[in-house]
C-alpha cells in the first residue's frame, strides 16, 4: 500500500504539472483530477482489490515500471513492444463489470490474438 500511494502522487504530480499549462479546470476552479486521485491515495487496500479501474490503474503501473526497469538493465528498450499486443487484453478482463464490458474484453482479446500472431510471425519475440 505504500508503494501504491508514493506511485500515486508521483503520477498526481505529473498530471498536475502536465495539465495547469492547459487550464484543465472544473467549475469550482478546482483540478479536473483531484477527485479521481484522491480516491487512490485515500483508498484502503481492499477498495483497491474491489474496484476494477483502480486495480488496472495500479497493475498498468507496476507493468510500465517493470518495463522501465528491466529495459534499463538489459539495455534493450523495446521491452514494451513484446507486451503491447498481450497487456491490453488483461486491462480489459480486469475492468469486466457486466455483459457490455465482457463483450469489449472480448473483442480487445481478439485484436490481442491478431496483434501478438502478427507480431510472432515477423520475429518480434525472437
Amino acid at each position: 500500500v505504500l508503494l501504491n500511494s508514493h506511485i500515486l502522487l508521483f503520477f498526481e504530480r505529473q498530471l498536475k504539472t502536465m495539465t495547469t499549462s492547459h487550464n484543465m479546470c472544473n467549475d469550482h476552479g478546482g483540478f479536473l483530477l483531484d477527485d479521481l486521485l484522491s480516491q487512490f491515495s485515500s483508498s484502503s487496500e481492499s477498495a483497491i482489490i474491489n474496484n476494477p479501474y483502480q486495480s488496472t490503474f495500479v497493475t498498468c503501473n507496476i507493468i510500465a515500471m517493470l518495463c522501465f526497469i528491466i529495459s534499463s538493465f538489459t539495455g534493450n528498450f523495446s521491452q514494451v513492444d513484446k507486451l503491447w499486443s498481450i497487456v491490453p487484453a488483461m486491462y480489459a478482463w480486469m475492468c469486466v463489470t457486466d455483459t457490455r464490458t465482457a463483450l469489449m474484453a472480448f473483442l480487445a482479446t481478439l485484436w490481442s490474438v491478431r496483434l501478438t500472431y502478427n507480431f510472432y510471425r515477423r520475429g518480434g519475440y525472437n
